[in-house]
């Protein structure tokens, strides 16, 4: 039996320092210097080795079967000070040892399409970013865990006459997802925010692209494509916090997943001279799990609207070494934008670029 294996080890030895809050001087003259200790001055030394392999097996000529591993095992620690802090609550070891198993597979037909699929693990540790409270009103869960899941893929592409075409299903599963609830409120009456695990989510989707030649010649052609994915996303078993209350987000959308994302256009071609149009449409997307409707009054959730964008592209070859490419963006002048952040630099929408339009010009000497 014919085939081919694949292996590999990967050794990570680093020291990071990282120094943060500290107070500056108030004089006029520009200065980087500090006053005082740091509000964080932290050490994380982190020791990992990963090995993994791989095994194509040709079962038959037509038929090749890959299985493949990767074991990871390595320890984090952390030593230095937080001021807001008692050092005695914080982890100052974070260990991790997993292996995650994949394999994929593909048929080829007698007609030169094939039938392909896979299916692999995956898996998140907790950072330091996870465990270490921001603030004074946050407060970690001793008992966070570790994300995993997994991503299942089956398709089919191939050829015939002139359509070409790949089409394919998957289902992307996420379990113990990290976030923020609302936590016990202290008995002075604080308020406190617990970084724990807030649930799990899948996204199930097809993907599919297409392409079919209306018309064909040596140096002339139109040709129409599509390339489309539908997405079902939902929350499973989570909850998120709202204000002081913890809200049940069982059955909601994630957030920035659109039920649809497709591009679209038609590219015409004679002698020297291509021409493209292209139409892209994104639906509507929530910018939280709790898939707010109304946007807040900064603007970090409620609902992305859908957009279309119109997009014109063009070449032109005036000499054998001369290539000439006009691109128009957004051709409508569509106002619109892609996400709501909500941090740095500040909450709200960033909006995205109108029309522009630029030339490049290839020399080949």
């Amino acid at each position: 039996m014919q085939s081919a294996l694949a292996a590999g080890v990967q050794v990570i030895n680093n020291d990071l320092n990282r120094q943060q809050l500290g107070k500056g001087t108030t004089g006029t003259d520009f200065d980087l210097s500090t006053t005082g200790p740091w509000g964080r001055d932290l050490h994380f030394k982190t020791n990992n080795v990963a090995v993994f392999a791989e095994n194509s097996f040709w079962l038959t000529p037509a038929f090749v079967v890959t299985p493949g591993i990767r074991f990871e095992i390595g320890q984090s620690d952390m030593t230095g000070t937080i001021s807001y802090y008692d050092p005695a609550t914080l982890p100052s070891i974070i260990k991790h040892q997993f292996p995650l198993l994949g394999i994929n597979a593909e048929y080829s037909t007698n007609n030169g399409n094939s039938i392909y699929g896979g299916w692999s693990q995956a898996y998140r540790s907790v950072l330091f970013k996870d465990i270490i409270p921001a603030s004074t009103y946050e407060s970690t869960d001793k008992d966070m865990k570790d994300a995993y899941g997994y991503n299942l893929e089956v398709g089919y592409r191939g050829t015939v006459s002139a359509l070409r075409w790949d089409i394919s299903a998957f289902s992307l599963l996420y379990n113990n997802r990290p976030g923020s609830i609302a936590g016990e409120t202290a008995g002075d009456g604080t308020f406190n925010i617990l970084r724990t695990n807030i649930g799990n989510s899948i996204t199930n989707g097809i993907e599919f692209f297409a392409e079919y030649a209306l018309f064909s010649q040596e140096r002339s052609g139109i040709t129409m494509f599509t390339s489309t994915a539908l997405f079902d996303s939902e929350y499973r078993d989570a909850q998120v916090r709202s204000g002081d209350k913890n809200i049940d987000v069982s059955g909601n959308k994630i957030e920035s997943v659109p039920d649809v994302i497709t591009r679209n256009g038609v590219t015409f071609r004679y002698r020297d001279v291509s021409l493209s149009y292209l139409y892209s449409y994104t639906a509507k997307s929530y910018a939280d799990p709790l898939n707010t409707e109304k946007p807040s009054a900064t603007g970090a959730v409620g609902v992305v609207p859908s957009y279309g964008i119109l997009d014109l592209n063009a070449s032109i070859r005036i000499y054998s070494n001369l290539l000439v490419r006009l691109n128009f963006n957004n051709i409508t002048d569509k106002q619109y934008f892609t996400k709501r952040p909500q941090f740095y630099p500040g909450p709200g929408v960033w909006s995205s670029d109108g029309r522009s339009v630029n030339c490049s010009i290839a020399l080949k000497l």
